[in-house]
């Protein structure tokens, strides 16, 4: 009876670590998303910012700018309050990057001032429109500054996805401006998994 009460307890305790490995493993790529995005450097008010200086970091981007009446405020908000829901442990593992595409307008101080109203670990960056148009392609996005004349009244038309890149700096997941906050928190969980 002993031997048999020690397999079963040996069997369990095999099924159990199988059990924990598999939840703390970050899920695969999703083939959509493979060879998509890359590494960048643009200005921030604190100086350059390059994206491959996260390593070992969840970084959330999103392509938008300080102007947008409504999907750009909305996905910083939606970023504050996934990140105050983290643990320390995990916030102090994550940063969020608002590159602006209106470059005309958001400088690199309007940006801090705005990036840092929603949250201390939104970082906003700009650069030329060249750099802008190059960086976007990486990561299949695009943008149409839509200006008539000299008016400083204007809108950029942008796509509105957050990327979801992972500690080795790789695309892991792919929200919607107005994604659920559950899911924010679940997809920044799942890229923190990643071994850096």
């Amino acid at each position: 009876m002993l031997p048999m009460v020690i397999a079963v307890t040996c069997i369990a305790a095999i099924a159990a670590s199988f059990i924990w490995w598999w939840q703390t493993k970050a899920p695969p790529i999703p083939e959509h998303l493979q060879n998509m995005g890359g590494d960048f450097t643009l200005q921030s008010a604190d100086g350059p910012v390059a994206l491959q200086g996260f390593r070992g970091k969840v970084v959330l981007i999103y392509f938008g700018y300080t102007h947008c009446p409504d999907a750009c405020p909305m996905t910083m908000a939606n970023w504050a309050s996934a990140f105050q829901r983290l643990t320390e442990k995990e916030r102090a593992r994550v940063r969020g990057l608002l590159v602006s595409v209106d470059p005309e307008r958001d400088t690199p101080e309007t940006l801090k001032e705005y990036a840092t109203f929603f949250h201390s670990n939104i970082i906003g960056v700009t650069g030329t429109l060249d750099a802008l148009r190059d960086i976007t392609g990486l990561y299949r996005s695009d943008f149409v500054v839509e200006k008539e004349g000299e008016s400083e009244d204007y809108e950029v038309g942008h796509m509105s996805f957050v990327y979801v890149i992972d500690p080795q700096g790789k695309v892991r997941g792919l929200l919607a401006h107005d994604s659920p906050l559950q899911d924010v928190i679940e997809q920044i969980r799942n890229a923190l998994r990643v071994a850096s």
